[in-house]
């Protein structure tokens, strides 16, 4: 059985990272593992004029940085305190999983921290992975491609990575 590991938050349901993820389940069998690492949203960020953080401010930083959800089959509900970025990372997710065993895949998945190497080197600790499908963004919008993560990642972990590049999933 091949492992996937996707990876991917604002593409996550996208038309581009969908075919290819068909193209494998009809490869053979197959298991995913969705991570989506959780950008904490422009709400969490330092008000601008560099006013000192309040405490609530600095414990919704950490948590939004720190927080590693175990696997999820199903959403939970969130607490009302939970950063609106992770709220929609863990909708995404929802999502995906679901249309994943509408195909008939076998399929887990968790958000994860905001730092999308350290979320994939977390899963990895735990789990065998054939392969990292990465979706991102094009250039020019995405952050990730930004600071070159494909190639970041395949130095960190030695696995092949294949990357997708599609539009804002829904």
């Amino acid at each position: 059985m091949r492992c996937y590991l996707v990876v991917a938050n604002q593409t996550l349901g996208g038309e581009r990272l969908h075919e290819l993820v068909s193209e494998r389940v009809r490869a053979g069998d197959s298991r995913f593992h969705v991570l989506v690492p959780a950008t904490p949203s422009a709400e969490l960020e330092r008000p601008p004029g560099g006013d000192a953080a309040t405490d609530e401010y600095v414990e919704a930083r950490h948590a939004a940085r720190h927080l590693l959800e175990d696997e999820v089959d199903e959403p939970t509900v969130a607490p009302v305190a939970e950063d609106p970025g992770r709220a929609f990372a863990r909708e995404r997710l929802a999502r995906e999983l679901a249309w994943l065993r509408r195909l008939g895949a076998t399929a887990s998945g968790e958000v994860g921290v905001p730092d999308p190497v350290e979320a994939i080197k977390l899963v990895l600790h735990r789990d065998h992975v054939d392969e990292i499908i990465l979706s991102t963004l094009p250039t020019g919008r995405s952050r990730w491609l930004a600071t070159d993560l494909p190639s970041r990642i395949r130095r960190a972990f030695g696995l092949p990575v294949v990357h997708v590049t599609g539009q804002q999933g829904p």
